[in-house]
């Protein structure tokens, strides 16, 4: 039995109509590795941008400091009010502040010391540093004088300096040494001779009459006896010592010229 109607056809929706076909398997390939390719060239432009930006960055910092360092010697030599003071500097400002009270006064002081100050080892010094020298030498090569009375030492510098044309007489203290006193008289080349005062620390101060250089000779041990603290012996044996080292001075013809 057959039964009759009309059967109505459905449009499809807009949906179903816009709906993407689906992809091969070699078009989704071609296009992930287009997206690869894209990522990685921004990737490789970043990092290329940094590096040259981290490159630049110490060249400039060191150009900055080398041209900052370079500026603060500048100012240094140049004596800039913002350079920092030296050590010399500062010791000079505060002996003016503690000591002189005026800058005038320490101007005048320095001014003072150095036409009058004198040093040794310095260019206006060489001749008398020479002299010293040879001074030294002849002292310490002396010859030794054997043990002898008060009456016997006192005979042997006045014929000692009387042949060397200058006639000199033994020092002794008030009271010299009364005849037939029991002490010995003897001579043995200094072991130590050495200048020492102001004259090697650059103290000296000079004058219209000159200035001082004081020179310390050691008598040697063997001279003295245990009891010469007594009754001026040491005071009489060093008497006689200095008496020939100063004959010893005058037979030396270089020298005696030098003092005359």
């Amino acid at each position: 039995m057959a039964t009759g109607g009309s059967m109505t056809k459905r449009k499809p929706r807009a949906a179903e109509a816009a709906k993407p076909k689906p992809k091969s398997v070699a078009q989704v390939g071609a296009d992930e590795a287009s997206d690869i390719d894209m990522a990685s060239d921004s990737d490789d432009s970043q990092i290329d941008d940094n590096d040259d930006e981290e490159m630049a960055e110490p060249m400039l910092a060191g150009e900055n400091a080398s041209s900052e360092n370079t500026t603060k010697t500048d100012e240094h030599k140049k004596g800039h009010p913002g350079a920092k003071p030296t050590n010399a500097e500062i010791m000079a400002l505060n002996e003016t502040s503690l000591l002189f009270k005026s800058n005038l006064f320490k101007l005048q002081v320095d001014e003072l010391l150095s036409e009058t100050s004198v040093a040794a080892n310095t260019k206006p010094t060489r001749g008398l540093d020479a002299a010293l020298k040879q001074i030294r030498d002849v002292l310490t090569s002396l010859g030794d004088v054997k043990e002898m009375s008060t009456d016997s030492a006192s005979n042997y510098v006045r014929k000692q300096s009387k042949a060397s044309g200058k006639l000199a007489m033994i020092p002794f203290p008030d009271p010299a040494p009364a005849v037939g006193m029991p002490i010995s008289f003897a001579f043995m080349a200094p072991k130590i001779v050495n200048i020492v005062g102001s004259y090697p620390l650059g103290m000296a101060a000079q004058s219209h009459s000159g200035f001082n250089v004081d020179v310390v000779v050691q008598m040697p041990a063997e001279l003295f006896q245990e009891r010469d603290y007594l009754n001026f012996r040491y005071f009489y044996k060093r008497a006689f010592y200095v008496a020939v080292l100063l004959i010893g001075l005058q037979q030396h013809s270089a020298i005696s010229e030098l003092f005359d």
